[in-house]
Parts: C-alpha cells; structure tokens; sequence
C-alpha cells in the first residue's frame, strides 16, 4: 500500500476520529519523524453549513494561542 504524504511533509496513518466538518488522522513528520494528528477539513460540509467558515478561523485563532499540557499544540 502506498503511503500518503500531505502538504510534502506528513505521512498521514490510522484514522483517529472525526467532528462535523473534518477527519483526525495519526500522521509523521518525515523531516523530524515526530508524530502528529492532521486534521483534514471536508471543504463541502463546510461550504452547506452556514458560519462554518468563521467557526474553522475562530478555532485556528485560538489554538494558535493556547498553550497547555492537556491540550494538543498546533503547528501549523
């Protein structure tokens, strides 16, 4: 089975959950090799949901912020 890469840096592995509008998956870093969670978001049920759009910005804006042991930090 072939591997997929994402953005040329990830390889995306096991599914590990998912919300209203995006899928969680177990990914690698292949330059680091540190494990990640990608988040991919499904640009159709965004679009049908009213004010998803401004939701997705909101929750990037604040993750951009937080920093806590029990909270995943995002990169990017």
């Amino acid at each position: 089975m072939e591997k997929k890469i994402v953005m040329q840096k990830y390889e995306i592995g096991r599914f590990l959950g998912q919300g209203n509008f995006a899928k969680v998956y177990h990914a690698r870093n292949l330059k680091t090799g540190q494990s990640v969670a990608v988040k991919v978001i499904n640009k159709e049920m965004m679009m049908m949901k009213e004010g998803m759009k401004d939701q997705i910005k909101r929750e990037i804006s604040v993750m951009r912020l937080v920093r806590h042991p029990n909270i995943v930090q995002l990169y990017e």
